[in-house]
């Protein structure tokens, strides 16, 4: 009996290393929360999931609503809380990350839809711009709050807003849209594997 309590106390300070917590999960060296919190409101995590091109693992990305949700429109037609949390997994250029997310909002946004909030995305794609290089690392967080609109944060420090729900449903697309930037990611931030 001595024996396995020796054997017990012995091997008890190895325990953290091997225990995982419930509340986050890893993503290629990256910790993603279960949980966030956006103001007052309480969010889950959504999905989470990786952006990939060719053999490289270009970023994480989290979405987190106030519930569950698994089909995209479902998450683009409700106007709840809702953030986006990027982690980047490689050093990227300001001019790189405008054009991604051009492509990205013209793939998955009709003409109306971004004549109608043209100089919010044009504001933003300047603020992109002028946040510089991205390094390894580096957090970039969407939060969206009803009545309010979109606030950027990089690195925990906010960078900039944007009024309206369109303007959010519409950067929101170039993960969700019809023509998402990976179907894969699309399918883990709804809650399946990617």
């Amino acid at each position: 009996m001595r024996l396995i309590a020796r054997l017990c106390l012995s091997l008890f300070p190895l325990l953290p290393g091997l225990i995982t917590p419930a509340h986050a999960r890893d993503l290629d060296g990256v910790q993603v929360a279960d949980r966030a919190s956006q103001g007052s409101a309480s969010l889950v995590l959504n999905g989470a999931g990786l952006r990939s091109f060719l053999l490289f693992d270009i970023y994480v990305l989290a979405l987190y609503l106030p519930e569950p949700v698994h089909d995209a429109p479902s998450v683009l037609e409700r106007d709840t809380p809702r953030q986006v949390c990027i982690t980047l997994l490689h050093d990227v250029s300001a001019d790189h990350n405008v054009e991604l997310l051009k492509k990205g909002l013209d793939a998955n946004n009709s003409p109306q839809t971004l004549a109608a909030i043209q100089g919010q995305v044009g504001q933003f794609l300047d603020l992109i711009r002028h946040m510089g290089a991205f390094p390894k690392g580096s957090v970039i967080q969407l939060d969206y709050q009803p009545g309010t609109g979109t606030q950027v944060w990089l690195n925990h420090r906010l960078a900039g807003s944007f009024p309206g729900e369109a303007f959010n449903r519409a950067i929101l697309r170039i993960w969700l849209g019809d023509h998402p930037v990976q179907p894969s990611l699309k399918a883990a931030l709804l809650g399946g594997t990617g």
